[in-house]
C-alpha cells in the first residue's frame, strides 16, 4: 500500500480557534461536539481542480489544517505509528517526525477528506466514555460507497479531548499507518521513511 493511502482516507476533527482578548473561558467541549465540529470546518475547506486557489482560499485551508492538528493528537499517533523506533529518536528527531506528519495531513488528508465526506450529512450512533478514553460512533451515507460507520477513538488530556485515532467500517486508520511505517523501517530505513514523507510533501 502506498505511504499516503492512509492519509487520503483520513478524517481528522477540526476545532475553531479561540478569539484572544476575552476572559470568558468556554465550558469544555464533550467528544461528541468535538466530533460535530468536524463536518463544520472540513466543509469550510475550499479545493481546486489542480491544487491551487486563490489566496484567500489557501490562507483559509491553512488555518484550518493548523487548527485540526491542534485538536488531533499528532504527537501520540507519531510514537504509536512507529512503536520501538520513537524512543531511538532525540527529542528534536521525535519533532521533526511529528512536523512532518502534520504537513502531511494538511496537504493531503484534509483536502481529501474535505473533496469525499465534506457534503454528507453525519449521524451520531452513541458516545461512549471510560475514564480519559472516548469512542463517538456515527455514520455517513456516500452515494457511491453507501452507509460508511465511523468511530472516533479520543483521549482526554487535561480537559481537552483529542482525536487519537479513526475507524472506517471498524479499519483502524491509525493501525493501517503504523503498518506502513514499520514495513518501510523494517524493510529499508527509517531514513527511507523520512525520505518518502518528504517526497510526498514536494509532489
Amino acid at each position: 500500500m502506498h505511504l499516503h493511502g492512509w492519509l487520503v482516507g483520513v478524517i481528522m476533527v477540526v476545532c475553531i480557534a479561540q478569539a484572544g482578548g476575552s476572559r470568558a473561558v468556554a465550558e469544555p467541549e464533550n467528544p461528541t461536539q468535538r466530533v460535530q465540529l468536524l463536518l463544520k470546518n472540513i466543509n469550510s475547506l475550499k479545493t481546486a481542480g489542480n491544487g491551487n486557489g486563490s489566496a484567500a482560499q489557501q490562507a483559509g485551508n491553512t488555518a484550518a489544517a493548523q487548527a485540526a492538528n491542534a485538536v488531533l493528537d499528532v504527537r501520540g499517533l507519531s510514537q504509536w505509528t512507529l512503536g520501538k523506533h520513537w524512543d531511538t529518536l532525540t527529542p528534536a528527531g521525535q519533532q521533526e517526525f511529528v512536523t512532518l506528519l502534520e504537513q502531511l495531513l494538511a496537504k493531503i488528508a484534509f483536502p481529501k477528506s474535505a473533496e469525499f465526506f465534506g457534503d454528507l450529512a453525519m449521524t451520531v450512533k452513541s458516545e461512549r466514555i471510560t475514564g480519559p478514553r472516548a469512542v463517538v460512533k456515527t455514520t455517513v451515507r456516500h452515494p457511491k460507497e453507501g452507509l460508511v460507520g465511523i468511530d472516533y477513538q479520543l483521549t482526554q488530556q487535561d480537559s481537552t479531548w483529542l482525536v487519537r485515532d479513526i475507524l472506517l467500517d471498524d479499519v483502524s486508520l491509525g493501525g493501517n499507518l503504523r503498518s506502513q511505517f514499520l514495513k518501510i523501517i523494517t524493510e529499508n530505513s527509517y531514513a527511507e521513511l523520512l525520505r518518502r514523507m518528504r517526497e510526498k510533501l514536494a509532489e
